[in-house]
């Protein structure tokens, strides 16, 4: 069980970091949509300035307000019809696939107040007003903010895949975990064991139970066990301890025995009815009081 519960934490912190690190890495497609934006947006100025009769003055360069805006400013001031406007962004943006959810937003340049904008949201009704009415000749500032481009922004797609199929992992993990635990605890239930005190010995499925209380034995620690149990208060010599626990091990010591019937005292000392009592010289004896 033990075992189950740190493969699950294993599996837990992996996904987490795998998706910090994908928060955190660059991601090239990110960068590459941010280029795309800027030469679209930029794009979008001439065209503006082209309308409105300017064929000299310059666009000035693009600038990122924050992660979804950007910003284009021009050197001169010019006069534009929010028709135009309006049809000139649609166009470049659908043309260029860069996202098509996005709020437009011109700005005087003097008084920083909002003089006209739009909204174009498929999923939505979009929002345009103030169609034929020709803005004055002024300096003007136009800000884009896409509604969905601040959340590509910074994610590696391979990284946020690797993360989301960790995550998966340790979900069906965690599941097939409870699963077979559930499962194991049935078949616990069902099968035969031998009756230590308080504990039941399981030896099929190396485990000692003790009312809501599970504990798991190693390989070394059933055998002994199970030696111990079928021939309880009874006196068993080292040389078959040593013999049928450790005969396939090749290369085994008495100080190998010793270590294991310690382990085993400690795992029973919650029952003081059973003892493993030392026979100086010959053997061990699994004394049980009432047994």
């Amino acid at each position: 069980m033990k075992r189950g519960y740190l493969l699950i934490g294993v599996l837990a912190v992996s996904s987490i970091f795998l998706f910090v690190s994908a928060l955190k890495y660059p991601s090239e497609q990110a960068d590459f949509l941010e280029k795309r934006a800027v030469l679209v947006i930029r794009k979008v100025g001439h065209l503006l300035l082209h309308q409105a009769g300017d064929s000299s003055s310059r666009v000035l360069p693009v600038k990122r307000v924050n992660d979804h805006t950007f910003q284009l400013e021009f050197q001169s001031e010019f006069s534009f019809k929010p028709d135009t406007l309006v049809r000139i962004i649609r166009q470049n943006l659908s043309a260029n696939n860069l996202p098509l959810n996005y709020m437009v937003s011109v700005f005087d340049c003097v008084s920083n107040e909002l003089v006209y904008g739009f909204e174009i949201n498929p999923g939505r009704n979009n929002i345009i007003s103030c169609m034929g009415r020709v803005q004055p000749k002024g300096c003007y500032s136009i800000q884009i903010a896409f509604l969905d481009f601040g959340l590509k922004q910074g994610v590696n797609p391979r990284v946020y895949q690797l993360g989301s199929a960790f995550t998966l992992i340790s979900l069906i993990g965690y599941v097939g975990f409870l699963y077979f635990k559930r499962k194991k605890s049935n078949v616990i239930g069902e099968s035969n064991f031998v009756r230590l005190g308080i504990f039941s010995f399981f030896k099929d499925q190396r485990l000692l139970k003790s009312g809501a209380e599970t504990i798991e034995l190693s390989d070394k620690e059933t055998k002994l066990l199970e030696i111990f149990a079928a021939q309880q208060n009874q006196l068993i010599d080292r040389e078959r301890l040593l013999k049928e626990v450790w005969e396939n091990d090749g290369i085994f010591t008495a100080r190998s025995l010793d270590m294991f019937v310690s382990r085993l005292r400690k795992i029973l000392k919650s029952d003081p009815s059973i003892q493993i009592i030392n026979v100086y010289g010959k053997g061990y004896k699994l004394e049980i009081l009432n047994g």
